[in-house]
């Protein structure tokens, strides 16, 4: 897998947030202030490089690291601002984006400022500016945790488009086999903002994995959410042999015919179902996406964690 290394500046703290929970997301990473480089860092396949906007620009600390670090023109590099200003931010990353000749993806987020947290220094030049203009000082958060969490969700879709792939027919042969070799699965579903994770038994036809239930709290988010999450994979045993794979995708409740039809996959009389003192339920999930993580991937000199979209919403 792509090991990615965000490395940042931060003076007040918004920015250390947004990357200690892009990293996170990412992982694996490494989050690391510029002072923290080691050489060895400069073997990860993907970087993210950030800061707070400090009068106009980005903090110097970072500027200075790109003008004395070259080879990042070689690398896969994203940036990203934090500031009370969309417009301040994205100036501050157009100059580092000149200096670094370039970025695949870059962002300014929204920043925070508390003045009781702010330096003598800044705090005098921020009253300055507010005898000059009227504006009145207070405190501003204009950071959005969702805003970071969907940042650091397309630098994931960004990096894993980068990973070596393995041919998609060949890797649909491989999710195939793996999915019709195993039988169990973790079915993640959410009703409001309750999520369940449950263990069920399912049939692969192809296309849709089928799971026979007698109900329970899983349904309770159905209806209204369709969207899920499968997870089906190899006990652990070592780092190097892993096999796992995550599936999203939309799931839907089998009546009449279309549920007879999962039974006799199952090997079941309908009729004998129909004549049990409980009803039974079918729920069929319609793949999506697939994100599987093989170590034996490897072996064919592809990045072991391999990303198949069936179907885009």
């Amino acid at each position: 897998m792509f090991r990615t290394l965000i490395i940042y500046e931060s003076t007040y703290g918004s920015t250390e947030e947004v990357a200690s929970k892009t990293g996170m997301i990412l992982g694996p990473s490494r989050c690391c202030r510029v002072p923290e480089f080691q050489e060895p860092f400069r073997d990860f396949e993907f970087f993210v490089i950030g800061s707070g906007v400090y009068r106009g620009r980005m903090h110097p600390r970072i500027t200075d690291f790109i003008r004395e670090n070259p080879w990042l023109r070689e690398k896969p590099v994203a940036l990203f601002s934090v500031s009370l200003s969309r417009e301040d931010g994205l100036r501050a990353i157009k100059e580092v984006e000149d200096l670094i000749g370039g970025s695949i993806y870059s962002r300014a987020l929204g920043g925070r400022m508390k003045l009781g947290e702010l330096s003598e220094e800044d705090l005098a030049d921020l009253q300055a500016f507010s005898e000059v203009t009227g504006i009145e000082l207070s405190d501003v958060d204009l950071l959005d945790k969702g805003e970071v969490t969907e940042f650091a969700l397309e630098l994931r879709d960004i990096r894993d488009s980068l990973m070596t792939s393995i041919d998609e027919g060949e890797l649909r042969g491989f999710i195939d086999e793996f999915l019709r070799s195993h039988n169990t699965c973790t079915l993640a579903t959410c009703h409001g903002g309750q999520p369940r994770a449950t263990p069920l038994e399912y049939i692969y036809d192809g296309d849709s994995l089928l799971i026979i239930s007698e109900g329970g709290e899983k349904f309770a988010g159905l209806p209204e959410n369709e969207r899920v999450s499968v997870a089906v994979y190899e006990d652990y045993t070592s780092m190097s042999d892993l096999a796992g794979m995550q599936i999203t995708g939309a799931a839907s409740i089998l009546q009449g015919k279309d549920a007879e039809h999962v039974y006799k996959l199952r090997g079941l009389n309908p009729d004998a179902v129909k004549d049990l003192n409980i009803d039974m339920n079918v729920i069929r999930i319609d793949i999506r996406k697939v994100e599987f993580l093989n170590s034996k991937f490897r072996d064919l000199s592809a990045c072991p964690k391999q990303v198949l979209w069936v179907k885009k919403d």
